[in-house]
């Protein structure tokens, strides 16, 4: 299966319970994007309106490699003149608050599942009822990862492990595949010249990673200090992505552990964050319990006794990691933060439509589907369509 070849493969509408207030003093703004990340987005649009990113906060963060809209908030009213070939604007009213994820109830998904072999073209109308019946474990996926997935660990958990320079290098000295050239080049730098930070100051091209070698040059050993002055929309993105990661193998593990018992079938399959196994069937007594279970997002005051289904897996999850609940307090650091969440555990898609399949037009040989489904908020279509082309045995 192929997803996102182009970016009409991949639809999202974000469902807002946003109501306008007449006497608010925040802006608020519908935002369709294309080929934009949420935040690439939003510092373009503060850039062009003279405005800082930390001015505007958005609902939630759209994938970049699709077609998407949403909603986000301003401090002040934006010139009717930005525009881009990438995205547009529309006021749509004012709030008494900034928008946060609380404003979100769900999102609507369009989706075409491309490059399908026969047994994935045959596999899709089977797993669509079973889908549609038993629901699909509630992972993180890929999105969710992103530059941690690099193969030098998260950063996250280095800060957990009060490892403050080597997070601050894995934020400044680690190339993405998915950056600017700029960044790129930036970040091969810092790699390069690591601890000399003049040299790296005066080579540096202008970008917020310069201005936190600027701040080492003067403070060269500060590393807690400088983490802190990242942007605080990427330190709790670095932050989601290790409680993600902690959720998924709790829940893997939950899931394995049922197989073991005999009471479970189950379906590996792969993502960057290692082994996501998937059911195809639930009993009745299972499908109950799991509609109404949760595990955490862990937090260093997260009541693990209180969610006794996730408890010995969270347990061994942390004790795998090498780490405890209470170094979650990130000692060092003031303004970087776990905070404690819950999540369902089994995600159950709603409206979920699968259409005929037809020859793929950009890759011959090959069928495609296309597919819709509303999820909840915090859940990811290509988890959906990971479980819609599932084969049996397949890893």
């Amino acid at each position: 299966m192929k997803l996102r070849q182009v970016p009409s493969d991949f639809i999202v509408e974000e469902v807002s319970n946003f109501t306008p207030e007449a006497e608010g003093r925040y802006f608020v703004y519908r935002l369709e994007k294309r080929s934009l990340s949420t935040m690439e987005a939003l510092e373009i649009i503060a850039r062009r309106a003279g405005l800082r990113p930390k001015q505007l906060s958005a609902s939630g963060l759209k994938d970049k490699h699709a077609e998407a809209t949403q909603l986000f908030s301003s401090e002040k009213p934006l010139p009717a003149e930005i525009s881009d070939e990438r995205f547009s604007l529309a006021f749509v009213g004012k709030s008494s608050r900034p928008l946060t994820a609380a404003f979100i109830d769900e999102n609507r998904f369009k989706l075409v599942l491309r490059g399908l072999d026969e047994w994935e073209r045959d596999a899709v109308p089977v797993n669509a009822d079973e889908l549609a019946r038993f629901g699909v474990p509630n992972y993180y996926d890929n999105q969710r990862f992103g530059s941690n997935m690099h193969g030098e660990g998260f950063i996250a958990k280095a800060l957990i492990l009060g490892r403050f320079e080597e997070a601050l290098r894995l934020h400044l000295a680690v190339p993405h595949r998915k950056q600017s050239l700029r960044d790129k080049q930036n970040r091969r730098l810092a790699k390069e010249l690591w601890g000399q930070w003049e040299a790296i100051h005066r080579r540096m091209k202008r970008s917020p990673e310069a201005a936190l070698i600027e701040f080492l040059v003067k403070h060269p050993t500060s590393f807690a200090e400088c983490f802190e002055r990242i942007t605080p929309p990427l330190r709790i993105m670095y932050v989601a992505a290790y409680q993600s990661f902690l959720f998924n193998e709790s829940l893997r593990r939950f899931l394995e552990g049922q197989r073991e018992s005999g009471e479970l079938d189950l379906v590996q399959v792969q993502n960057r964050g290692g082994f996501i196994p998937m059911h195809r069937r639930l009993n009745d007594d299972q499908l109950s319990a799991w509609r109404a279970a949760q595990f955490p997002l862990l937090g260093p005051r997260t009541d693990i006794q209180a969610t006794p289904l996730a408890a010995p897996h969270v347990r061994a999850t942390l004790e795998a990691e090498g780490i405890t609940q209470d170094m979650l307090e990130l000692k060092g650091l003031e303004r970087t933060r776990f905070k404690g969440a819950m999540r369902a555990i089994l995600l159950m898609p709603r409206d979920l439509h699968v259409g005929p399949v037809h020859d793929d037009d950009l890759n011959p040989g090959r069928w495609k589907v296309e597919t819709s489904y509303t999820l909840p908020r915090g859940s990811f279509a290509t988890i959906v369509a990971r479980r819609l082309v599932l084969l049996p045995g397949r890893r």
